[in-house]
């Protein structure tokens, strides 16, 4: 079983993005286990040397939307106040699930290459935590758009509780 996530982007060029203003990812098992596997990649390495903070995968499983997958989700929420709640939490994590019937088919993925997963390391102390995020180049452009960072503990509530890393 597999679920769909939108994450908030962001650009290395303030003015441009490519109409990459989301992605879209489908948490399958198989990408949930490639995701596992790379943090514990990542906790490994980094006891080995403190200074790393981020590792990154050739990973295509982010696609980047422009501002129609979330009008998309929002038409699909049963009442304007359930889609306004919505796009309040996308706003605020910089992630949401993709609701049920969100008719992403009608929004067309952009165009991109050197699709990566990067696995971060935010330091502490003791424990350091872990986040995944998706980058990208639009096509014929030199600009990087990256996801907002999913953090572990979010992306253990959307595979139901299970502990990812």
């Amino acid at each position: 079983m597999s679920i769909k996530i939108i994450l908030d982007t962001s650009s290395s060029d303030p003015d441009f993005n490519g109409d990459c203003d989301y992605a879209v990812v489908e948490l399958t098992p198989e990408l949930v286990d490639r995701i596992r596997r790379r943090m514990e990649l990542a906790r490994q390495a980094g006891r080995q040397d403190s200074d790393l903070l981020e590792m990154y995968f050739w990973d295509g499983a982010a696609e980047f939307y422009d501002t129609e997958a979330v009008d998309a989700c929002q038409e699909a929420m049963e009442t304007d106040e359930a889609a306004q709640e919505w796009l309040k939490g996308l706003e605020t994590d910089g992630h949401a699930l993709v609701p049920a019937g969100a008719d992403l088919v009608a929004s067309q993925p952009q165009r991109v290459e050197c699709n990566q997963m990067i696995v971060r390391c935010s330091p502490s102390s003791v424990n350091p935590e872990y986040e995944v995020a998706w980058t990208a180049i639009p096509k014929h452009s030199d600009v990087y758009v990256t996801t907002r960072d999913l953090p572990l503990a979010a992306l253990e509530v959307y595979v139901g509780g299970k502990p990812v890393a």
